[in-house]
């Protein structure tokens, strides 16, 4: 048997090792631990973003298409942005952007169809009165004057004087030059607002829209007269020199032969030439007054040309992509 002692020794053993056995487990979960969170420390290397559905690498694309003149392909990525990101402020000029890829593809039903949606659809003000003034910058560019200027006078006779009005009276004023409403015209131009950048072209188109009544013309009325009285001189008139020469001699050289006929007894020959000679007298004045007619369009086309190289900067901006949509610096 053992001792009283023996057995206290024994007990004593016995305690301390467990002691140290719980130290042991201590210090090797204190080991595992620090192990175990070093992964977690480690900075983690960020994973490569999908080109074809990261939203920014999307829309900086499109711009980049849209620049490079590649319309359609535009569109698509601008319609890829909107599913990827519908929430984005930039979704509403997306929007618009689509519609002026549309417009500059001259795919005028589509733009205008586009653009007619937000102005009356979208919830942002800004977008609506933008795409207002798309729906009629459509119309212009189409060359469809008289539906431009139903479209864009409501927005250009707004009392207000933000920048978007200053373009609708602008683009108004060109439309009504196009019309040869030259009045009306002047009156649209003279309306932008002095501290506005397009007030100096403005201006000047105001005051040559005055003094386009003032172009050299010629009177349809005077050359119908003149063909009248001698065929061919209304032709003469308007400059036609060759067309003119032309009636003089068909109808003199019908007038003679019918003539000789009736001099010759020979009745049913005269009949007919006379009924030649009718139709090309009458065909004469009516040539004459077309002729001045096309006289006055060619010198109005070719002042309108004119001003068009003067302002066509200014003009062609009206409807491009605006700076606060790209994302890649693109000239304006």
């Amino acid at each position: 048997m053992s001792s009283p002692n023996q057995l206290r020794s024994w007990t004593s053993n016995r305690v301390v090792s467990r002691g140290r056995a719980r130290w042991c487990a201590v210090v090797v979960w204190a080991i595992l631990f620090s192990f175990g969170s070093l992964p977690s420390a480690t900075p983690q290397t960020p994973l490569p973003t999908d080109p074809l559905t990261d939203a920014e690498h999307v829309l900086r694309f499109a711009d980049a298409l849209f620049q490079e003149g590649d319309y359609f392909r535009a569109i698509t990525e601008y319609k890829r942005f909107i599913f990827l990101a519908p929430t984005d402020p930039r979704a509403g000029p997306v929007q618009l952007q689509i519609g002026r890829s549309y417009l500059h593809g001259q795919q005028w039903e589509d733009a205008r169809k586009t653009f007619q949606t937000l102005a009356r659809e979208h919830p942002a003000a800004d977008i609506r009165m933008e795409a207002a003034f798309l729906v009629g910058e459509t119309a212009y560019q189409q060359g469809a004057y008289t539906q431009a200027i139903t479209d864009l006078r409501p927005l250009a006779e707004r009392e207000e004087q933000s920048s978007l009005v200053q373009k609708a009276r602008y683009r108004l004023g060109w439309s009504y030059l196009r019309s040869r409403q030259w009045a009306a015209a002047a009156e649209s131009f003279a309306r932008i607002d002095p501290g506005d950048a397009l007030f100096p072209s403005s201006r000047a188109l105001s005051d040559a829209a005055r003094q386009a009544e003032q172009l050299p013309r010629k009177s349809p009325a005077l050359a119908g007269a003149l063909s009248g009285v001698l065929p061919g001189a209304g032709h003469f008139y308007t400059g036609r020199m060759r067309d003119g020469a032309l009636a003089l001699l068909l109808n003199g050289g019908f007038l003679v032969a019918g003539l000789e006929a009736v001099a010759a007894g020979n009745e049913a020959a005269a009949g007919l030439l006379f009924f030649f000679e009718a139709a090309w007298y009458a065909g004469s004045i009516y040539g004459a007054v077309n002729a001045a007619h096309k006289y006055n369009r060619d010198q109005e086309d070719r002042w309108l040309q004119g001003l068009e190289l003067q302002h066509s900067p200014l003009s062609r901006s009206l409807s491009s992509l605006p700076r606060s949509l790209v994302l890649v610096h693109i000239p304006f």
